[in-house]
């Protein structure tokens, strides 16, 4: 497919449906909805909003309710994410394997259209990266994906959804990639389970990270791979009626890890009572409990926390200092 076609193949895409993609906003990178198609950077920069708020929005209702009766949320349109980089289609892979039984994740991403392509970050905040190879297709969750040669991109179709836009606009030219699973026959890579060997050697490094950072969730919310959420119900003002909501939150958020219980010392029960604990919490979520549970890391190594933390940390030295070595 050729840069002029592959203009043309997203105004194509851009007539029936809402399109996200890279997009220079204010000399940043960002995901955001396409007006003009000419305005879609495919780069090896990496964006600096990930695909997450719309496959999983920061707030959504999951139902209404009215007295004792239940009624299903608004059905979310049919979205287009375009130009995820394999870093991002990693992470894509990983929700959904950590939403594979949630309903309204797998509502959005059935409706979604994932194409992903193949310039690989080179960032400074970027680790866990490996050269682009035709087999790492076959673990990733997308519908098409562009691979970049000199003056044009190779096609390949990671579904059947995926053929069938192509077939419509009209290229036939693609390669089907079949999807096996997110888990490598090999498992997790020899690194990671470094990293989750001796995670336990060194308790000092939470104490010297909770003396500096200041609880403001941004790692959180900035995450393509952070999931943890609040729900709550939201009142109508017709008597008994109302929505429940599910929101993003997190970890780093004092009141998240709260129980029931009297207090202790005037202070509310919690189970993470300290800033060095909450994160060691969510490196240990990361990098020891996903891995464990899903064999996958909660980390794709975007470096994305690292950008926006406003003191500093940074987590690519953090894992360094825990494996007492070089990331690859």
């Amino acid at each position: 497919m050729t840069n002029k076609r592959l203009r043309q193949f997203i105004e194509y895409l851009s007539r029936q449906n809402i399109v996200w993609a890279p997009q220079r906003i204010g000399g940043e990178l960002v995901m955001e909805r396409v007006s003009d198609p000419k305005n879609v950077e495919l780069s090896s920069e990496l964006p600096l909003h990930s695909f997450k708020k719309i496959l999983v929005p920061p707030q959504e209702a999951l139902f209404n309710y009215e007295n004792n009766k239940i009624f299903p949320a608004v059905n979310p349109p049919g979205q287009v994410i375009f130009g995820l980089t394999v870093v991002d289609l990693k992470a894509v892979t990983f929700l959904n394997q950590i939403f594979a039984k949630d309903p309204h994740f797998q509502n959005r991403l059935k409706k979604a259209l994932i194409i992903g392509q193949s310039l690989m970050p080179k960032g400074k905040h970027q680790f866990f990266l490996e050269k682009f190879e035709e087999d790492v297709l076959e673990h990733l969750k997308f519908d098409v994906f562009l691979a970049a040669q000199k003056d044009k991109f190779l096609v390949y179709t990671g579904s059947e959804d995926g053929q069938r836009i192509l077939d419509d606009f009209g290229h036939k030219d693609y390669e089907h990639i079949e999807y096996v699973g997110p888990i490598r026959e090999a498992g997790l890579d020899s690194q990671m389970q470094k990293i989750r060997g001796k995670f336990y050697e060194d308790d000092k490094i939470w104490q010297d990270l909770g003396k500096i950072c200041i609880e403001c969730g941004k790692c959180t919310l900035i995450c393509p791979c952070c999931f943890c959420f609040d729900i709550f119900d939201q009142p109508d003002l017709k008597a008994g009626a109302g929505k429940r909501c599910r929101a993003w939150t997190a970890c780093f958020y004092t009141d998240f890890s709260e129980v029931a219980g009297r207090e202790i010392e005037k202070k509310k029960p919690k189970f993470l009572r300290s800033t060095p604990e909450r994160i060691r919490f969510w490196y240990e979520h990361k990098f020891v409990r996903c891995p464990d549970e899903i064999s996958l890391p909660g980390c794709v190594g975007c470096g994305r926390c690292t950008k926006v933390c406003p003191v500093g940390i940074d987590i690519k030295e953090n894992l360094q200092r825990i494996l007492k070595g070089k990331l690859k």
